[in-house]
């Protein structure tokens, strides 16, 4: 009977698909549409507002030093039609300055990425069973929901508008099937996929944000020290007689307070120290999770992961950062 079945016999393609079948091979890296739909639309927002915020800066500066160079030429040139140019400038001016003062774009980005990073950071605890989400909890779904809804409770006392009053669409649940996968996945699988798409993932950008950051910085400073030593040098030259009835000193100042003022706004020295630490302590973390942090310890590990990845971390970073470049 064995000899007369039609049962066609196993080839290669079979052996394979059994092989996958029974431990299948994910290498799908999770992304934002993976996270919870309300910290897709805070994460857009936050970098919206602080797009509108630096722009609203940089019009405000460039505005004033044309408005500085204008008055320069109308008051050598003894046009009135240019000094009624340069009032208008200096009026935008004071108008877009009020703009950033009262608008507060920058605050309001600041406040969505806040919520952003805080949802994700909770989202990738609940999916890899890091923190409160560990393994022994009863109900996960129940507690991310609290948890969600206890954050963004405090969020909303820091001014933060809630997405969901405007997004009905973000009122559904939270946790998305992507979520409930990994969540779902063994142990290694889980501490594999959170080490490749949240801790090396992270660990990149930073280093490559203070790669920027201080490269930014190096820029900055040698144009404020190149407009420094420029209105030294024109200074000299008008004293000495050699530059006639221009004066350019006032031009130059307004350039170097401008340069100054752009560089503590973006705060380039503070980023750069504060992202190259972070980088560091999440290489140190990830190298140690991936050797020597167990099942059991792996909950509280997460947690520390996502302390170091934290809004207010970098800022405490940032901080220490400014207070120790300003000692003497």
């Amino acid at each position: 009977m064995a000899g007369n079945s039609t049962t066609p016999k196993p080839d290669f393609w079979y052996w394979v698909r059994a092989a996958l079948a029974f431990r299948p091979v994910d290498n799908h890296p999770l992304h934002g549409g993976d996270l919870p739909p309300i910290y897709r639309v805070n994460d857009y927002q936050a970098m919206a507002r602080q797009a509108d915020s630096w722009r609203a800066k940089r019009a405000h500066l460039v505005i004033l030093l044309l408005a500085t160079a204008t008055a320069v030429l109308a008051e050598q040139l003894g046009s009135r039609g240019q000094a009624a140019f340069a009032a208008a400038l200096y009026g935008l001016t004071f108008v877009i300055g009020l703009r950033v003062l009262h608008g507060r774009p920058d605050a309001a980005g600041h406040i969505h990425r806040v919520a952003a990073e805080t949802i994700k950071s909770m989202a990738w605890l609940y999916m890899v069973h890091g923190g409160p989400f560990h393994s022994r909890v009863a109900d996960p779904e129940a507690l991310f929901n609290e948890r969600l809804e206890g954050a963004l409770r405090h969020l909303r006392t820091r001014g933060w508008q809630d997405s969901r009053s405007t997004h009905t669409a973000l009122d559904g649940d939270q946790i998305t099937p992507a979520m409930h996968a990994v969540r779902a996945k063994p142990f290694q699988a889980r501490r594999d996929l959170y080490l490749r798409d949240r801790l090396l993932e992270q660990a990149q950008w930073y280093r490559m944000a203070s790669t920027r950051a201080y490269k930014a910085s190096l820029r900055w400073s040698a144009a404020t020290t190149s407009l420094t030593l420029l209105g030294l040098l024109t200074t000299v030259l008008q004293a000495a007689g050699l530059f006639g009835d221009w004066c350019l000193t006032g031009l130059l100042s307004t350039a170097v307070a401008a340069a100054v003022a752009w560089q503590e706004s973006r705060r380039f020295r503070p980023l750069a120290s504060a992202y190259l630490l972070i980088e560091q302590e999440l290489e140190t973390l990830r190298i140690a999770m991936a050797t020597t942090v167990t099942e059991e310890s792996w909950a509280e590990a997460v947690a520390e992961a996502e302390r170091l990845m934290s809004p207010p971390y970098a800022g405490l970073l940032m901080q220490v950062g400014t207070w120790a470049s300003a000692e003497p």
